[in-house]
């Protein structure tokens, strides 16, 4: 009985590096508190972990790569093209505080930037960031919940277990 369950537990473990081989999202524990889960292998050989967070029209992701990039990524709401000089401060900080000077991108259905992996663990523990992106007056306060630094955590556990 045992030697069936663990030949059946080796199939699924198979199953599952079959499938994130395959390129596509596949899940990655389970979810909690709106947040969401996945890895992908890429095909250069990076593994993507994203956090994923849907509330109330937003889609926050947090993310590190197996080769240690990190990035917070947000709807671009049709914004399109980059913004050199953006700042991106943690929520709730006071104005001489913590901020990150930043490029960030957008193509129209995303936006993103890329950050060290402590500085979105900073973000994490506040619960969130303003972005405000340079050359405009555009500004996108993301609210990320209580919940955010367990997220981080679990983005950071599946890189270590997909070889990161």
């Amino acid at each position: 009985m045992l030697a069936k369950s663990v030949l059946a537990g080796l199939c699924l473990v198979g199953l599952s590096s079959m499938a994130l081989a395959q390129g596509g999202p596949q899940p990655y524990g389970k979810g909690f508190d709106n947040w969401a889960f996945t890895r992908t292998k890429e095909p250069s050989g990076v593994t993507n972990c994203r956090a994923f967070r849907r509330v109330g029209g937003r889609d926050d992701i947090l993310a590190m790569r197996t080769d240690g990039h990190s990035y917070l990524s947000v709807r671009a709401e049709g914004r399109k093209g980059k913004f050199p000089n953006s700042i991106v401060v943690p929520l709730r900080e006071p104005a001489n505080g913590m901020q990150w000077d930043l490029p960030v991108e957008a193509d129209g259905k995303r936006m993103w930037v890329v950050m060290p992996p402590a500085a979105i663990e900073t973000i994490a523990a506040k619960g969130g960031y303003s972005m405000l992106l340079g050359g405009s007056e555009d500004r996108d306060d993301v609210n990320l919940g209580k919940s955010a630094p367990a997220a981080w955590k679990r983005v950071k556990e599946c890189v270590v277990a997909s070889g990161g």
